[in-house]
């Protein structure tokens, strides 16, 4: 099972993320769940430090990815942040949503 946990702070904004694990819905190389799992978060690293042009933190190995943004944050960044993470948080809750014996979602508040 592939767990993804959201760590919000307590304004409520996504501050950090981790997944972590396999879906194990079908053969490596065939896991669509997995597949699409992996799709969404690159895309939100991706978007965070290629369109936002934000550093933050992230590790990206098998099975695991997690990514940190920085403490401080100007408006237009922190806006943009937001719009990526909830839609990476709105998207995997739906997968999730059809798939939950092979992923889950949990929020933490910091």
């Amino acid at each position: 099972m592939t767990t993804i946990t959201f760590v919000r702070n307590q304004a409520g904004k996504i501050v950090h993320f981790i997944a972590e694990g396999h879906t194990a819905f079908a053969e490596a190389g065939s896991d669509i769940v997995c597949a699409a799992v992996s799709a969404l978060t690159l895309a939100a690293i991706n978007g965070l430090t290629d369109v936002v042009g934000i550093s933050v933190g992230y590790e990206v190995r098998d099975g695991y990815a997690e990514c940190v943004l920085p403490d401080s944050l100007g408006s237009q960044e922190a806006y943009g942040a937001q719009v990526l993470l909830e839609t990476l948080w709105v998207s995997l809750c739906d997968l999730a949503a059809q798939h939950s014996a092979f992923l889950s979602i949990q929020e933490q508040e910091v």
